[in-house]
């Protein structure tokens, strides 16, 4: 045991001091590969000077073959605990990057929930300006945090139903969208995802009032949840409506110029004086649509697999045949 603890302290010392360590074996190694020679010569009571210097030369090639294994041993054996050294190292440092890069995520978190609550607080002043403030706040959050986004969605959505709902009596001098809800518009208009994986993942604008809305070119209302919304006079040239609902809206001399429509329900929608030039109808649904004439559809850019009434169907195709007209290398 005594043997085996000063081996080991003595592997701790050529450890601590290998430069050291590593100069002594030098020394001691030439000093046997002088030294041994002479003793093999006069043990062996040689003396021929041929012979002697012969067996000389023999000695100190094996004894320079040993060293040099030797050697290169120890060469192997430091670069392998440099190597091990290194690894050790490697591995910690990916440790400590691990426990920063938690430690910065959750400090992100913190300041996100921060300012997401300052910004849902804004929203309760009543000041206008302070209102913006927090509406845009929470856009940026949105755009910075995936997992916030959906419910920041709801919190905007929600604001524009309780604070801008379909009325029954208009007075005539408060007819246009207020600041706060078309900046809201807006925001959803340009909105960063459009992908519902659950029910509860849908703009659900229902039953608000959004009269005279400014929202062209927005490129982003697809799938939005417009039923029963009053659109009247909005100016929705451009505006990418892709697969909404618009079901028994009012989109009274609403401007739709360059609109997509596609696949887009406005079943049951009043479409009187609505602006419908280039606009893209393909797959819309306009059956039951009050007020809209084939003049309107006329000017619309497509009307493919649009779905009419039977009735504003027939006036079409007798008006306006190139609607129905199949391509030429169609079967």
């Amino acid at each position: 045991m005594a043997l085996e603890q000063k081996l080991k302290q003595l592997q701790v010392k050529i450890n601590q001091n290998p430069l050291t360590s590593a100069t002594i074996l030098i020394a001691v190694l030439l000093l046997l590969l002088i030294v041994v020679p002479y003793a093999d010569i006069s043990l062996r009571g040689i003396n021929n000077s041929t012979v002697q210097a012969t067996l000389e030369n023999q000695s100190r090639a094996t004894l320079a073959q040993i060293f040099g294994g030797v050697a290169i041993a120890i060469g192997l054996y430091y670069t392998w605990r440099r190597i091990a050294i290194s690894e050790k190292e490697l591995k910690a440092t990916q440790k400590n990057l691990a426990i920063t890069q938690k430690n910065l995520k959750v400090a992100q978190e913190s300041q996100i929930t921060e300012r997401f609550t300052r910004a849902v607080d804004q929203l309760g002043n009543p000041a206008m300006e302070i209102r913006l403030g927090g509406i845009y706040a929470l856009e940026r959050i949105a755009n910075e945090s995936e997992n916030d986004y959906w419910p920041i969605m709801e919190i905007l959505t929600a604001y524009v139903r309780e604070n801008s709902p379909v009325k029954a009596e208009i007075p005539e001098m408060d007819t246009k969208v207020k600041v706060d809800i078309q900046a809201i518009l807006t925001i959803i208009g340009r909105r960063k995802y459009t992908k519902i994986e659950n029910a509860s993942d849908i703009i659900d604008l229902r039953n608000t009032y959004l009269r005279e809305a400014y929202l062209p070119n927005a490129p982003n209302l697809k799938k939005v949840y417009f039923a029963r919304v009053d659109l009247k006079g909005a100016n929705l040239s451009g505006a990418n409506f892709e697969g909404a609902y618009l079901g028994d809206a009012k989109l009274n001399g609403a401007i739709l110029i360059r609109a997509c429509l596609k696949e887009a329900n406005l079943t049951g929608a009043d479409l009187q004086g609505a602006i419908l030039k280039d606009a893209n109808l393909e797959k819309a649904n306009l059956k039951k649509a009050k007020n809209i004439n084939i003049y309107q559809l006329n000017t619309a850019k497509t009307l493919q697999d649009i779905e009419l009434d039977e009735q504003l169907e027939k006036q079409l195709k007798n008006k306006f045949p190139h609607w129905f007209e199949k391509p030429k290398d169609e079967p």
